[in-house]
């Protein structure tokens, strides 16, 4: 009864020691991932590498990132990179349920976009009002620059009728959709040597609009004279009227000789707008400032209709940093943001041993202020940084040290980058790539989510106070190793059928009850954690039937199957697993099912990996939701019939159901 104990556990120490049920907005929120962080891996073989460009919350709170996946090939240095989409489920989980690899669920790895180049990264995504994906980035390398558009329906399979736009000699880095769907890219075009800013419009179906422009092409370059340098776009937003506003950098006085603020204003025919900032097109440095290194990453607009630029410029002594500024519905400075010394402009101090820090995403919070993702390259450790401040610019004492954060993804790996940063129901999600392990060539997509701060609602009266969802944690470190039982009851959950049954390996041979026992079994499996830190907490795990070892060993039991009813409904539960694949365990199913009423009303499963090979440990998140149950059955079965693999749970999450 694996998981039926371990479910009890869970409740019990939730509600025994119950904690405050929210999370402060300046730590990660315990309801996602583990202790707040999520992980999403591929397996080594289809790819090594995750890099995270562009993150959203889909309106059901699942999360998709856009990116690119790195496959190594020993003896080839070269990148083999090709667009990705990931997506969790809104606690964080994996969704087992999206992309087409049984091996790598929660991926899809898109195709070749461009033939001959190896480097395919997806640097922007928006959800178009049919639910569909818009996807856009750059495709270079070993072959001919274009920046590319393509449409995927929810699940990520490509739309064969928008089919795939490229614009030649092109980076893509931005993206939105105006009132009528039509749909704007920005970046650079490469031409005679140079770079100058590119924006591009395209009808709903994937065509260039021709109606954009002065020219019929649907394209706008903002290009300098022949005595000034290089232009690029990385930031763009529409605003009223389908207006469009863009941001990057411009080498005003020449190629090689620095680069100021680039901010341009385009009316919904492509042409710029006279009444902004002067002319339509603004290039600009901070008032008094000496930097010759200065560009806008992030544009995000506000209700009033001014804009908020999230940037980086060069400090001569310590290398570039980010900064933040406001400027108005004109285009001018606002004076009544940031610095009083540097009106208009926030400098922002962050990673002072760090060589280059740029901004790397930007969101208005639901109260106004301001988080702003950072990622940076220095000697020592990366870690995911974001600093948060007022709605008018300026630190916030509340967040953090100084308005600042810091998160190691990777506690015994290399380095954890934060790429990028969206909202999830108000909640800021920070995401980016992370390197786990000294030892592994892998690197994950890690995400943390910050919780919000709001008062949480209190499980214990029930005499007409608001008692709703509250998610409820059970680590077992509070509880005896070596702690075993055939049936409890406990805190309103009763733990039976623990194994009991006979049943089949892949391999053909069998097994019968007494071979698999009926325990439930708290372990100490200190070791593990130093192998997969990600997974659970130290010190205790729980594990199933004969197997126990005392001490820090690592002893996973076989699961057949456990049962845990429970006295009050729950609308969501999960936890982590910890299991043995390949050699004799793989194609194993691992099931977890929820019922109502002795009907089964949500499901998660997973087929264990069958590589061959020795055995393998993984982890994974196991979750149901979407239903009221009362009741949770963990078991394992091969082509239908009982079986036996080795597993470990560990941090056992409940919601009861509302009672409202």
């Amino acid at each position: 009864m694996p998981n039926n104990r371990l479910l009890g556990a869970v409740i019990a120490s939730a509600i025994l020691f119950l904690p405050p049920c929210f999370a402060a907005d300046d730590v990660p929120d315990p309801a996602f991932g583990t202790k707040g962080i999520a992980y999403l891996s591929i397996d080594g073989v289809e790819g090594h590498e995750l890099r995270v460009g562009a993150a959203i919350a889909l309106p059901d709170g699942k999360l998709l990132f856009g990116g690119s996946r790195n496959k190594l090939i020993e003896g080839n240095p070269d990148p083999h990179m090709r667009g990705l989409l990931a997506r969790m489920n809104a606690d964080g989980s994996v969704d087992a349920g999206f992309g087409h690899d049984p091996g790598n669920p929660g991926l899809v790895v898109l195709g070749d976009l461009v033939t001959g180049t190896q480097q395919q990264q997806v640097e922007t995504m928006q959800r178009l009002a049919d639910g569909s994906i818009l996807v856009a980035g750059t495709a270079e390398a070993f072959g001919p620059l274009n920046g590319f558009a393509l449409k995927l329906d929810a699940q990520g399979a490509p739309d064969t009728d928008f089919g795939t736009f490229l614009l030649a000699k092109s980076r893509l880095h931005a993206s939105a959709v105006d009132s009528r769907g039509r749909i704007l890219l920005a970046g650079e075009h490469m031409a005679n040597g140079l770079a100058e800013g590119v924006v591009a419009r395209l009808t709903p179906g994937g065509r260039l609009d021709t109606s954009f422009g002065s020219d019929g092409t649907g394209v706008v370059f903002l290009a300098g004279t022949a005595a000034q340098g290089s232009s690029y776009l990385s930031a763009l937003t529409v605003v009223g009227g389908d207006g469009v506003v863009v941001g990057g950098g411009f080498e005003s006085k020449g190629e090689g000789l620095g680069t100021d603020f680039s901010l341009a204003r385009l009316d919904a025919d492509g042409r710029l707008d006279a009444t902004f900032a002067g002319g339509g097109w603004r290039r600009f440095r901070m008032p008094g400032d000496t930097s010759t290194f200065n560009g806008i990453d992030q544009i995000q607009p506000m209700p009033d209709g001014k804009l908020v630029l999230a940037g980086h410029r060069e400090d001569a002594a310590s290398g570039v940093y980010p900064l933040l500024m406001r400027v108005g519905a004109d285009g001018d400075a606002d004076a009544t943001f940031g610095d009083a010394q540097t009106p208009g402009y926030q400098p922002l101090v962050v990673a002072p041993t760090a060589w280059n820090r740029y901004s790397s995403g930007l969101v208005r919070l639901p109260d106004g202020k301001l988080l702003l993702g950072v990622t940076y390259a220095g000697p020592g450790k990366q870690d995911f940084i974001a600093l948060r401040t007022s709605a008018d610019g300026k630190p916030d004492a509340d967040f953090g040290s100084q308005g600042q954060v810091e998160f190691d993804l990777a506690p015994d790996g290399i380095y954890s980058n934060l790429t990028a940063v969206a909202l999830q129901d108000g909640h800021p999600i920070l995401a980016g790539s992370v390197k786990r392990s000294l030892s592994s060539t892998l690197v994950d997509l890690g995400a943390v989510r910050l919780g919000d701060g709001a008062a949480a609602d209190d499980a214990i009266f029930a005499d007409g106070f608001d008692d709703g969802p509250t998610e409820l944690l059970t680590d077992y470190d509070d509880l005896a190793e070596g702690f075993k039982g055939l049936s409890l009851h406990h805190n309103g959950i009763t733990y039976r059928e623990v194994n009991g049954i006979g049943g089949v390996f892949p391999d053909g041979s069998t097994f019968t009850p007494d071979d698999v026992g009926d325990e439930v079994v708290i372990e100490d499996a200190t070791f593990l954690f130093g192998d997969f830190p990600a997974f659970g907490s130290s010190p205790n795990v729980m594990t199933f039937g004969k197997t126990f070892m005392p001490g820090p060993n690592l002893s996973l039991g076989p699961l057949v199957r456990a049962t845990l009813d429970l006295d009050s409904p729950a609308s969501a539960a999960r936890f982590e697993a910890i299991f043995y694949e390949n050699g004799p365990w793989g194609g194993i199913q691992l099931h977890l099912d929820a019922y109502r009423n002795g009907d089964l009303v949500a499901t998660d499963v997973v087929t264990l990996s069958n590589l061959g090979g020795r055995d393998n440990l993984t982890t994974r998140t196991f979750s149901v939701t979407g239903a009221t149950f009362d009741s949770l059955r963990f078991h394992a079965t091969f082509d239908g019939q009982p079986s036996a693999p080795r597993v470990m749970i560990d941090n056992l999450r409940v919601t009861p159901a509302s009672r409202r």
